[in-house]
């Protein structure tokens, strides 16, 4: 099977033990610890070199991007799968995503996601233009459902990707991962910059995992921080990508986030108000 799968691990051997043992035995298989304590770091070693799986130590928490491209950086085969370590691969996942790829028309394969409660959990989005960001900010979204921000996974503009499969190459001419976010946003700016290059991104409903969503995220913040973050990240990708409309988009956007902050006020609407506000003000 001429492909490397890259798992990103932190602090927690048990969902990455799970993983592992779903992946198929033909793969190329790489676990990048990704700044774990020293416990976690033995414990996952041990396995690893139990399954015949390259074990990789990053030294400190380098955040998605960075830990991919590390991992990426110590595989040799010809497809490469960026996976979250909170996921459990169902069996023919891995070989549908791959034959996707054999479309080279197809710059990313992304399958369906399902909650460890079997729900449907495969989310997508539009990217951020003027005409979805005022369609935001005047309410118009509420009744027009082509100008939201989400998507069906079958038209969306970008996919989220707990597990993403590409080609080599194309990660390559991409320059691998976006490692200007340390985290979230990564997969959007993984598809723009997918599209950019006249690719397509293939959705195989048949490839099937399961994701444990924020699983890691959840161990160190608080929903409303989660919130904060994942919408900080966002915006700034939104409005980096792009470039001049990118930010007036982003703008009308985030007028209509504090306007619904403002309406109906709790503690996560004020904390993806203060991420959207600070989405605008980054560098």
């Amino acid at each position: 099977m001429d492909v490397s799968i890259v798992v990103l691990a932190w602090e927690d051997f048990t969902r990455t033990r799970a993983c592992v043992l779903s992946l198929p035995r033909e793969a190329e298989i790489v676990v990048v610890d990704n700044g774990s304590s020293e416990q976690i770091r033995q414990a996952l070693a041990e396995f690893c070199a139990e399954q015949g799986v390259t074990y990789v130590q990053s030294g400190s928490n380098l955040g998605y991007a960075r830990g991919m491209n590390l991992g990426v950086r110590h595989t040799s085969r010809s497809n490469v799968i960026l996976s979250n370590n909170d996921i459990v691969v169902h069996d023919g996942a891995v070989a549908r995503l791959l034959a996707a790829l054999d479309d080279p028309g197809v710059g990313a394969a992304f399958p369906a996601v399902l909650t460890p409660q079997g729900v449907p959990q495969t989310e997508g989005g539009r990217f951020l233009s003027v005409r979805v960001g005022l369609a935001h900010a005047t309410g118009l979204s509420l009744v027009a459902p082509r100008l939201r921000i989400v998507a069906p996974p079958e038209r969306a503009d970008w996919l989220t990707g707990p597990f993403v499969a590409l080609r080599r190459d194309t990660f390559d001419a991409i320059g691998g991962v976006d490692e200007t976010s340390y985290f979230y946003s990564e997969d959007m700016r993984l598809c723009w910059a997918v599209r950019q290059r006249g690719m397509r991104l293939a959705y195989l409903p048949d490839a099937v995992i399961m994701h444990e969503d924020d699983a890691t995220a959840k161990r160190r913040w608080s929903e409303e921080e989660i919130s904060r973050r994942r919408t900080r990240e966002f915006i700034r990708a939104s409005r980096d990508m792009g470039g001049r409309r990118g930010r007036v988009a982003a703008t009308a956007y985030v007028c209509g986030v504090l306007l619904r902050a403002a309406v109906g006020a709790n503690p996560v609407r004020r904390a993806i108000a203060r991420g959207a506000v600070e989405g605008l003000r980054a560098s």
